[in-house]
């Protein structure tokens, strides 16, 4: 019972709620509310996700969750949903809690998706929405190249000629771009959550790789 087929309870949507839910309860954290449009606003954040996983399917997922609680199902499934549940529920039993969390997703709130200079990244949404973005970057500036252009040639030249990878990276960039209008709010909105992703870095980056696919492809 405890197979693959168990996997979107602890790395899929679920899985990910329930880490945000427990983040939530840290002293100083951000409100529940607000990381719940932060993880409607990553589903939400390309048509085939959306399509996959739309709010109405979560929230339909945790009502059928909440009636397990308490059956056999429940305790044949992983120990790590059992023990994430159990945390991000708190002193609430397991099923009202899942049963609120239905009832707030369905909210017209959670499904607002207000931008990233409305309602700013938080670390897990910015490591999750851009992680290419950060490995890229990551690797411009790690000191292992001795400038920033051979850097650059050789972090391209070894996705070639596989180069999906290159063309999901020029998405994040281009959608970076697009949502923070000025090199200050990019900046400002990455400065604690991914301090080594700059506006200027972003350009030099995609300037690179809309030129490698112009000379190779």
């Amino acid at each position: 019972m405890t197979s693959k087929h168990h996997d979107f309870l602890t790395s899929g949507a679920v899985g990910l709620l329930m880490r945000v839910a427990v983040a939530s309860r840290n002293p100083g954290a951000a409100p529940l509310e607000d990381e719940l449009q932060r993880l409607s606003r990553f589903l939400q954040d390309s048509r085939a996700t959306s399509a996959a996983m739309p709010p109405a399917a979560l929230a339909s997922l945790l009502d059928l969750l909440a009636d397990e609680v308490g059956t056999a199902v429940f305790e044949a499934r992983p120990a790590a949903y059992r023990e994430g549940l159990a945390r991000a529920a708190g002193d609430d039993p397991p099923t009202d809690f899942l049963r609120s969390l239905a009832a707030l997703i369905r909210e017209p709130q959670f499904l607002s998706n207000p931008d990233l200079t409305e309602l700013p990244l938080s670390d897990w949404e910015a490591a999750r929405r851009f992680s290419l973005t950060s490995a890229y970057v990551s690797s411009m500036v790690s000191g292992e190249y001795d400038s920033v252009d051979e850097a650059l040639e050789e972090i391209l030249t070894s996705e070639h000629p596989d180069c999906q990878e290159l063309a999901d990276l020029a998405g994040e960039l281009q959608r970076l771009l697009y949502s923070f209008r000025t090199s200050v709010e990019l900046d400002a909105a990455f400065a604690t959550v991914m301090p080594q992703v700059t506006h200027a870095r972003i350009r030099l980056l995609l300037d690179a790789v809309h030129a490698h696919f112009a000379e190779q492809h």
